[in-house]
């Protein structure tokens, strides 16, 4: 009785291994068939893609068909996605149905493979996927900064700047952002956020008063010269810095008081601070900013030196005439200084003569 039993078990242990390797084996072939039918619609496909991200145009003769041929163009969408501009991606999205993408996309954004996490994130900005909008916010939490930075530029490119106040007090608080990085996002923002930059201005973080300062320099609004002339006074370098910087953006205002608030900065101890006003004041054609150039000449940091002879060589004949004079400086920092930009300026004259 017992050896029927442990028979039986056996033959069935058997024709299960059976029918597992008859399914493996026909998974095999199928798979294989299916890499070699995407190979060959690639194959088809791709010239002609290639020609239609590169050449634009408004035709692709490309017209996918079956579930296969979709999933093929799909990942030429997603492997040339950084050479397709904004009009060939609508295009293309209407080839393969935009839920189509919402669905490689999602389920990027959901794997645990950290690579297809992050790509799926840039795409869903990339392609306007507003669909995924919820998986994206909760990303703002996320501890890896590379990935908090794409999510909060793939939200930037969705929602423009529903969210700004939200990515910039998630960055300030876990310092997950570089400066650059952080102004570079606002670049991609369209239309006014002067009033979301104010509010911004009045919290007590140096790091997004900094990046406020130096966006609304930038984006030239009026508003900002008031934050500048305060600025300019704060015993922190980095906003007396960041000051400077929104004021060369801004430009001469003709404001006495915030000209001379930025200029009594001309004996500031920090050398960065000198050097940015040295800069700034190309923009200030008066004999008092080339008397203060001419101080820089002297300075004892080589890139003050150099931004106040750029400056002076920007500020015409006044400009001109105090390099020339400071040929015959006895500081020999000063003269080498003049001489360097006023032989650039022969040397460009007589090539282009």
């Amino acid at each position: 009785m017992l050896r029927e039993v442990i028979w039986t078990i056996l033959v069935m242990l058997f024709y299960v291994d059976l029918v597992m390797f008859i399914f493996l084996l026909l998974k095999k072939g199928v798979m294989k068939y299916i890499r070699n039918k995407k190979r060959q619609i690639r194959k088809t496909y791709e010239n002609e893609f290639l020609r239609f991200i590169t050449q634009g145009g408004d035709k692709l003769s490309i017209e996918p068909g079956s579930y296969l041929e979709k999933k093929v163009l799909q990942a030429l969408i997603i492997d040339y996605n950084s050479f397709i501009s904004g009009s060939n991606q609508t295009l293309l999205l209407e080839k393969i149905g935009k839920e189509s993408m919402i669905n490689k996309v999602e389920r990027y954004l959901k794997s645990t493979n950290r690579w297809k996490n992050k790509t799926g994130t840039y795409l869903a900005g990339e392609y306007d996927l507003k669909k995924l909008e919820p998986l994206l916010l909760k990303q703002l939490y996320t501890s890896d900064n590379e990935l908090f930075f794409i999510t909060a530029r793939s939200l930037i490119k969705i929602n423009n700047k529903t969210y700004l106040k939200e990515i910039l007090r998630k960055s300030a608080e876990q310092s997950w952002m570089s400066k650059n990085n952080t102004l570079s996002l606002l670049e991609l923002i369209e239309g006014d956020i002067e009033e979301i930059l104010l509010e911004i201005m009045e919290t007590e973080d140096m790091f997004l008063q900094v990046i406020a300062l130096e966006e609304s320099g930038k984006r030239h609004y009026q508003k900002s010269v008031g934050w500048i002339e305060k600025m300019s006074q704060s015993p922190e370098k980095e906003l007396r810095i960041a000051a400077l910087k929104a004021s060369d953006r801004l430009g001469n205002t003709g404001e006495s008081s915030y000209l001379a608030r930025l200029m009594s900065l001309k004996n500031d101890p920090e050398w960065e601070v000198r050097a940015f006003l040295a800069k700034f004041l190309k923009k200030v054609n008066s004999d008092q900013a080339v008397n203060i150039l001419m101080e820089f000449m002297r300075d004892e940091n080589w890139y003050v030196r150099h931004n106040a002879a750029e400056s002076l060589f920007y500020l015409d004949e006044k400009g001109h005439a105090a390099l020339k004079a400071l040929l015959h400086a006895e500081d020999p920092f000063a003269s080498d200084a003049a001489r360097a930009v006023l032989q650039r300026e022969a040397l460009y004259k007589e090539t282009t003569g």
